[in-house]
């Protein structure tokens, strides 16, 4: 899972994923699948900045890694590659537009602030077809300066300028 990482930086400062890059992160995906589809989850997944997730946030987490370098290394079709892709997005886009008609939040803005930084990058590179990727986009980050909504909350600094480095 070391590679994750590695890949996550990468992306997340804008660098391009290379060919043998696409092709290391097929064999990825398939651990980063097994993982989503086991039912217990491992208790020392980590974040993109290294800390520690557990339960429901590790898995969100993970989901949208898991979609975000599919859509970097594969392109706005990323999810006609691989039934499992298009599964994947279409199980987390229904938990963010379920978790927007069930709560008071804004819609982009997810149940903590911990996995609303986990999908915001996903807003950014239009990961998910039918949304309205901007305004979702604009929501969080007013919601994020403003420290308004799950924002007003404790949450990690560290993990919010990796995901802020997208917008």
């Amino acid at each position: 899972m070391n590679q994750l990482y590695r890949y996550l930086d990468q992306v997340s400062l804008g660098i391009r994923l290379t060919k043998q890059d696409k092709q290391r992160l097929l064999v990825l995906f398939e651990k980063m699948y097994t993982l989503l589809d086991s039912e217990s989850f491992p208790q020392d997944f980590k974040l993109a900045t290294g800390i520690r997730a557990k339960g429901a946030t590790g898995r969100i987490a993970l989901n949208a890694y898991l979609l975000l370098l599919a859509r970097k290394a594969f392109g706005k079709n990323y999810t006609n590659r691989d039934d499992r892709l298009f599964y994947w997005a279409m199980y987390l886009g229904y938990h963010i537009m379920r978790s927007n008609f069930g709560g008071w939040h804004e819609k982009g803005i997810y149940c903590c602030p911990t996995c609303t930084l986990s999908v915001f990058p996903l807003y950014c590179v239009d990961a998910f077809r039918g949304f309205d990727s901007e305004l979702l986009k604009k929501n969080v980050i007013k919601a994020y300066k403003k420290n308004k909504s799950v924002f007003s909350r404790r949450y990690n600094k560290g993990y919010a300028e990796w995901a802020m480095r997208f917008a």
